[in-house]
């Protein structure tokens, strides 16, 4: 099988990809080289999936509020991130990301170890758990309402960006 391979560059930084899959490859050349672009320019760079896409345009790395917390946590949390603290900010993304809402509280939070059957999540102390992700900086409260800090944002697409598109 033939590989199709591209390279784009901004200043330093070089991305390769390669696959036996032609218009795959033009796909990540398309959407890499617009993120590059965004970044050259000084724009944000979130690429938020457009309609055409499958995205509304608020979709944020595949994102949706049609995604359930369970198939979100089997996809991008289970076996891969392992303190609780840093499976909360998951969540408060999660939840900022498909709801209205942009603070929640601890019980919501705590609802939500319960729906993904995590262990014990009835003997997790909450409060603990979300003020040591605050100490990492990766979560903000007022009074007792927790919200996602730019940081945690940041923290969260980046571990999940690489299986956002899938590998070939």
């Amino acid at each position: 099988m033939a590989e199709y391979k591209i390279h784009l560059a901004a200043g330093s930084t070089t991305i390769e990809i390669a696959s036996s899959d032609k218009k795959w490859v033009a796909a990540q050349e398309k959407k890499y080289a617009t993120l590059i672009e965004h970044i050259i320019e000084g724009k944000a760079a979130l690429i938020r999936k457009p309609p055409e896409e499958g995205g509304s345009g608020n979709d944020v790395s595949g994102i949706s509020s049609k995604l359930s917390i369970n198939e979100f946590y089997r996809k991008y949390i289970k076996g891969k991130v392992i303190s609780r603290n840093d499976i909360a900010t998951f969540f408060i993304f999660f939840l900022t990301k498909t709801g209205e809402k942009k603070e929640f509280a601890p019980s919501e939070i705590k609802e939500l170890f319960k729906s993904v059957g995590y262990p014990d999540w009835n003997s997790i102390n909450i409060s603990d758990v979300l003020n040591q992700a605050r100490k990492k900086a990766l979560l903000n409260s007022v009074n007792n309402q927790w919200s996602l800090s730019i940081t945690g944002e940041d923290f969260v697409l980046n571990a999940i960006e690489p299986d956002g598109e899938g590998e070939k």
